[in-house]
């Protein structure tokens, strides 16, 4: 009897030690989750956060063209790598008076406002629309007929008659997919 006593408290012993290491098996599983998710949420807000950079570097890229179309939307792309692009097209919205503050007495201008859509991508998960809205100076009065184009002039000097100034930014949005 002796003996069966001691091959039950080992079976006891052995039985508890495996239910400990169960345990700590399913805890272990349970922390590597833990720590595997964490991990894609700090890579997923990388990568987001990338494809704002990268949106509004395209913003950028679109707002320093030379000339802007009125009859069509003009679009472009721009990859740093294979995974890392922005995509934006250009488009015109309307002609409008001058807003208040932009106003000069010696010609008269009309403002050409256009909008500014980018799309950027760091990766499959990752992207990022941005919308953003500017306008032209031109000379002209707003119901006057449009050009196919207008040209940009960025130095004092030496500007067509034609030419509007430089873009000036009126709004900026993060669309949300």
């Amino acid at each position: 009897m002796h003996a069966w006593t001691e091959n039950s408290e080992s079976g006891v012993v052995l039985a508890v030690v495996l239910m400990v290491l169960a345990a700590l098996s399913l805890l272990a599983v349970a922390g590597k989750g833990d720590v595997t998710l964490q991990w894609l949420q700090v890579r997923n807000a990388r990568e987001y956060a990338e494809a704002v950079r990268l949106a509004e570097t395209g913003v950028g890229m679109a707002l320093s063209a030379d000339r802007f179309r009125l009859d069509a939307p003009q679009s472009g792309r721009y990859c740093r790598i294979a995974s890392r692009c922005v995509e934006w097209t250009v488009r015109y919205a309307e002609t409008t008076a001058v807003p208040g503050g932009f106003e000069e007495a010696e010609t008269p201008k009309r403002a050409l406002h256009f909008e500014i859509g980018a799309l950027g991508t760091a990766g499959p998960r990752a992207r990022a629309p941005v919308v953003v809205g500017f306008m032209l100076l031109a000379r002209g009065e707003p119901d006057a007929e449009l050009p196919n184009e207008i040209e940009v002039c960025r130095k004092e000097d030496d500007c067509p008659e034609d030419s509007a100034e430089p873009p000036v930014r009126r709004y900026w949005r993060e669309d949300v997919e």
